[in-house]
């Protein structure tokens, strides 16, 4: 007996064979059941998904001599010469190669006949989506009004091809892929009637390379038999359709941090006549498999590959990880199948990943700073120097420098060169402390717990101090918005704690510069030199800051 390819010999002839696609299986048995039946249906999705068979089942079920709960019997006159084609009131067009306005034309002349010997005259236009835009408007007003023993049936696996005026004139359904265990089942039925051992890891490869398609798969199937014989298993289907195994993916993963590794595995991969594309696309799918084991709590439902194995290897990569490999793989595989340097690209891209392993997180940066400062003690105060004292400037005569009296360490002084000890002084709710007096030592302790808050709070000024509110004071909204950070607040509120003894209630932050008595008249040289030293000190404290900003959350400066 003649060979016949497993797509054409195992082909359903009832709704009840037919894998997959139960809803819309269920609708057309209703509406033949109901006597619903449209004049046209319009069947999109993928190829061998069942489009054209069920278009053929539908046909055979409306002039089926003998219908049995909506199933033809496949037996009678009618069903028998739709099956094998010959019937004459059944008519399959393909619209590839009869895409003109002529073709239609002559469609539309034989439509006025009504049918031979069958209940129906069925037009099965396949790829429907080729015919021309002429053709498409020349079938309009025949779609929209039928003769009554006339019926459509399109199929397309490009439904956005096809225009608005055809699709609104006709019932349409989309054909889903077909999911890995209904494909495994329907080829465990053919290698059992065919008399075929294969193992079930070789069905998973065959079913997972024909990407929802039936028909991709059973052509798979044929391959692999050709080449194996009558015992199949997983090793015989890798080296029969040039894809690689579960242990190269494992060993992939193995060598991510030996790059050398990596490249020697593409090459040796290539050089064994597998498919570099289907490699990559393979990488892909098996980073996405490592991530839903990470995030699943029941894995085997959704997973066909061993579920241990997957969880062993998950282990070595985070969830941040698996995202950018999966990304940079999906968009290598399109790059490769557009390029004639498919090696090329895929080396190089294999090359970044083994760049993105060393990047550490923001997360964990942020809580290696914390960590650092909370491990940081209070920072050694320097030695405070008396500062020399700037000489007298005589203007007519008469000097524009006040004299003041030098302070001296005596049993009467308050003040001593020692450590910052609390405050004793009795605060009432409406008394306040010397704000001059006090905020050095608050800012020494600030400084002490926080060493990056020197450079903010060099050119701030304590206006008020008391139990009800401190108000500081900046020079610049910069430095005033990021003490208005909430860890920065609270760090004043323990600095002040610290010295004054209390928490102040509220913490008030406005900017400008404090009023200071208006000096003696001074030369213009004295002037100058006070003007630059300002500038200076200004652009010293804004570097200062945004050198901080730059330790602490990291990054570079643009210009």
């Amino acid at each position: 007996m003649e060979f016949q390819v497993s797509a054409r010999k195992w082909r359903p002839q009832k709704f009840s064979e037919l894998v997959g696609q139960e809803p819309i299986v269920r609708t057309l048995k209703n509406a033949i059941q109901l006597n619903r039946i449209a004049h046209a249906y319009l069947f999109s999705g993928t190829r061998g998904v069942g489009k054209t068979t069920l278009a053929r089942i539908f046909a055979k079920t409306l002039n089926c001599l003998d219908l049995k709960d909506g199933e033809p019997c496949d037996e009678c006159t009618h069903c028998v010469e739709i099956r094998s084609g010959t019937c004459l009131d059944v008519r399959e067009i393909d619209g590839a190669s009869n895409n003109g306005v002529g073709e239609i034309r002559e469609l539309i002349e034989n439509i006025q006949y009504s049918a031979g010997s069958c209940r129906y005259k069925v037009y099965i236009i396949d790829e429907i989506h080729m015919l021309s835009k002429s053709a498409f408007n020349a079938l309009l007003k025949t779609l929209e009004e039928p003769p009554p023993f006339t019926q459509f049936l399109f199929a397309t696996t490009e439904l956005i091809k096809i225009p608005e005026t055809i699709l609104s004139r006709c019932q349409c359904f989309e054909f889903k892929p077909l999911s890995h265990p209904q494909i495994i089942r329907q080829l465990e039925l053919i290698c059992e009637k065919d008399g075929i051992k294969i193992d079930t890891q070789g069905l998973e490869a065959i079913a997972k390379n024909g990407f929802g398609s039936m028909r991709d798969a059973q052509s798979l199937l044929d391959q692999t038999i050709a080449y194996c014989g009558k015992e199949i298993d997983r090793s015989a289907v890798e080296d029969a359709l040039g894809i690689v195994g579960q242990q190269d993916l494992e060993q992939f993963v193995d060598n991510l941090e030996n790059p050398s590794a990596l490249i020697d595995q593409i090459q040796e991969t290539a050089g064994q006549g597998k498919d570099l594309i289907l490699f990559c696309r393979d990488l892909a799918e098996y980073f996405r498999d490592l991530a839903f084991v990470k995030i699943s709590k029941h894995p085997e439902k959704i997973l066909t590959g061993d579920i241990a194995s997957l969880t062993r290897q998950a282990e070595k990569l985070d969830n941040d990880e698996l995202h950018q490999f999966f990304i940079i793989l999906s968009r290598t595989e399109a790059e490769m199948r557009r390029s004639s340097m498919s090696q090329m690209i895929f080396e190089m891209a294999v090359l970044r990943l083994t760049d993105v392993r060393p990047y550490q997180k923001i997360d964990d940066l942020i809580q290696t700073i914390n960590k650092m400062e909370a491990d940081t003690g209070p920072a050694p105060l320097p030695t405070p120097t008396a500062p020399s004292p700037r000489p007298a400037t005589v203007v007519d005569g008469v000097s524009a420098e006040k004299t003041v009296p030098e302070k001296k360490n005596t049993p009467d002084s308050p003040e001593k060169s020692e450590p910052i000890e609390k405050s004793t002084r009795p605060v009432t709710a409406q008394g306040n402390l010397d704000p001059a007096e006090y905020w050095p030592k608050i800012k020494q302790e600030i400084c002490g717990r926080k060493p990056f808050f020197e450079s903010m709070l060099t050119h701030c000024d304590l206006l008020k101090l008391g139990a009800n509110e401190i108000h500081l004071q900046f020079q610049d909204d910069f430095t005033k918005e990021l003490i208005e950070e909430e860890e920065k607040l609270k760090a004043i509120t323990a600095g002040v704690k610290a010295v004054c003894g209390f928490e102040p209630v509220n913490i008030k932050l406005s900017t400008g510069k404090k009023k200071v008595p208006s000096p003696a008249p001074t030369t213009n040289l004295q002037d100058n030199a006070e003007q630059d030293e300002y500038n200076k000190g200004k652009q010293k404290t804004e570097n200062e800051i945004i050198q901080d900003a730059l330790e602490i959350y990291g990054g570079v400066v643009k210009r």
